[in-house]
């Protein structure tokens, strides 16, 4: 029996919007047994109700709801993967800290350096996704310990699937990519792939972060986000994954998900020369060129086998979340263990769910939306309604009371940097 009482993740992703490794893990923690509440920050434009959702057996996420109530006297273990919040997690009264070190500060992540020593000097644990990341934060903490990413491989070695509309009539070979279309993503490469394969199809699956300009070709595809359920339909589409990804001091750090993901599914895979995946240079074609890439393209589709596919998808299978999440679960227990801490008092499903329906019943019927502002000059007034004061939308609103918007005692509200930010209307 485990002495895990709790495993608790604070508000840092969406948990519905770009499936990550912290959804990840914390799903498996829960399917092995394990309590574990998933604060959500859902992304503005999400129209999510307060309250509490048992998405899986074990697994609670928590939207816009203090779990405290629902902790009783556990003091659960903090698990994060923001540096920035090295101080927010002691408000829950951990029982260990673990911070899961998963990107470089550096390069598009530089913002995060400042809070990146004190987040893994302070850990009682430290995770790290590649062997870079490791030797960074094993010299600050000595509990430091390499646990790469992972793949959902039933989600992803699926053969069953049907085509999706939007790419069923388009040509074949398919050059694919499953992913944010970000900075550190090569488009000059992607647009050399297209002009050099143009009887190919290049199909690009995922949003873009930070990026406003992306190359047009007439076999070039951006199919812009899909729903993590659907990613696998596009992915049997392939016939090669590709990681196009820029040889920074950030990449050479990443642990690519999309490797795992794209073996799971059997397709061979050519990547940049990235030191993660080169570790799989008997199943993963490298290039450290674009012509080099392009030449490891044909190679890739020409020695392609069913032996190789069974490589890739074995090697895969051994990589799993679950896998990834029993190895973390055996560290914590030592760790536990070490510092003489027992499980606490199991927390009571059935307590959690008669307080989340209660909230349920409690909660607002929508939500309206909001323009961003570059600040907030409001004041709230704490009675029996609550007032606002907006000062810094003269041209939305006139100065004074705003009676439209009105929230109960119990509701904060969140003000974010974005594209929007929400207010809930009081039922009625």
């Amino acid at each position: 029996m485990t002495n895990i009482s709790c495993i608790l993740y604070p508000p840092t992703l969406d948990y519905y919007y770009l499936v990550q490794r912290p959804q990840h893990l914390m799903q498996s923690f829960a399917r092995l047994g394990i309590n574990c509440f998933y604060l959500n920050n859902p992304q503005p434009q999400s129209k999510v109700v307060r309250g509490i959702d048992n998405v899986i057996p074990n697994l609670y996420l928590f939207n816009n709801v203090d779990p405290a109530p629902y902790l009783k006297d556990v003091k659960p273990v903090v698990y994060y993967t923001s540096a920035a919040q090295a101080d927010l997690v002691l408000r829950y009264n951990p029982s260990l800290v673990i911070f899961d070190s998963v990107d470089d500060p550096s390069d598009e992540f530089a913002a995060w350096l400042p809070f990146y020593e004190k987040a893994v000097s302070t850990a009682d644990i430290v995770l790290t996704t590649s062997d870079k990341l490791f030797a960074r934060a094993s010299k600050l903490n000595p509990s430091t310990y390499l646990v790469p990413n992972g793949c959902d491989f039933e989600h992803f070695s699926r053969w069953d699937l049907p085509v999706p509309d939007d790419v069923a009539n388009i040509k074949r070979p398919v050059i694919g990519y499953v992913g944010v279309v970000a900075t550190w993503v090569d488009l000059e490469l992607v647009a050399k792939l297209a002009d050099a394969f143009p009887e190919y199809s290049i199909v690009m699956v995922g949003p873009l972060y930070n990026v406003t300009r992306v190359p047009y070709r007439p076999n070039i595809y951006w199919m812009g986000y899909k729903d993590y359920k659907d990613l696998p339909l596009y992915v049997r589409v392939f016939d090669i994954g590709i990681i196009p990804f820029k040889q920074t001091t950030m990449v050479e750090a990443v642990n690519p998900i999309k490797m795992w993901e794209y073996m799971a599914s059997g397709i061979p895979v050519v990547s940049t020369s990235l030191p993660e995946v080169q570790k799989y240079g008997d199943l993963i074609y490298t290039a450290a060129t674009h012509e080099q890439f392009i030449e490891m393209v044909v190679r890739a589709l020409a020695e392609d086998s069913p032996e190789k596919r069974e490589k890739r998808i074995f090697t895969a299978r051994q990589n799993s979340w679950m896998v990834r999440a029993k190895q973390i679960v055996k560290i914590i227990e030592e760790k536990l263990t070490e510092k003489e801490i027992k499980r606490e008092e199991k927390i009571n499903p059935s307590y959690v769910a008669a307080l989340a329906e209660k909230i349920m019943q409690d909660a607002p019927q929508d939500i309206s939306y909001l323009p961003a502002v570059s600040g907030f000059g409001g004041r709230l007034k704490v009675g029996r309604r609550w007032r606002i004061k907006l000062t810094t939308w003269p041209n939305l609103y006139e100065r004074g009371k705003v009676n439209r918007f009105y929230f109960s005692r119990e509701l904060k509200i969140n003000i974010i940097k974005g594209p929007a930010f929400y207010f809930r209307n009081e039922r009625g």
